[in-house]
């Protein structure tokens, strides 16, 4: 799936505060509240509240789906670069994400057009170049000024 908001993988750092943390997943459904809130508690240590509430629902729904559709191990990484934070949620699966319609009764099919509501850009790329079985890393940015 081509994303029309794609940009090269890693955002240019706005300074040099960059701060990391990352998380192995079980492919438990349980996995997506303890991802929020590991995303939350992070993001206020790292006084990054102005955005949490649109990374904790990207987080959400990316999480969500490599639990339905990826393949574990699934991991869980936030960086903070001055005032933005990029994370990236990581499956085994050779799919990628594929928006499908979502009928006004269905269960699903509105994940990636809230990813894209809340992220300020996001895509996908292959977890290793050239090995696409070896899964994928779909990430996300979000930036304090668009959170006012």
């Amino acid at each position: 799936m081509k994303n029309p908001n794609a940009v090269p993988p890693h955002p240019i750092r706005a300074d040099n505060k960059t701060r990391e943390a990352c998380w192995d997943l079980p492919a438990d459904p349980e996995a997506v509240g303890k991802a929020r809130g590991l995303a939350h508690e992070v993001l206020t240590a790292w006084d990054m509240s102005s955005v949490a509430e649109n990374v904790t629902m990207v987080v959400s729904e990316l999480v969500s789906n490599a639990i339905l559709h990826g393949k574990a191990p699934i991991t869980l990484a936030l960086f903070q670069y001055g005032r933005v934070v990029r994370g990236e949620v990581t499956d085994h699966s050779a799919g990628w994400p594929n928006p499908v319609p979502a009928g006004p009764e269905g269960e699903h099919g509105r994940g990636l057009a809230i990813v894209t509501a809340c992220a300020d850009r996001w895509g996908v790329v292959p977890a290793s170049e050239g090995k696409p079985a070896d899964g994928k890393t779909v990430w996300f940015v979000c930036a304090e000024w668009r959170s006012r």
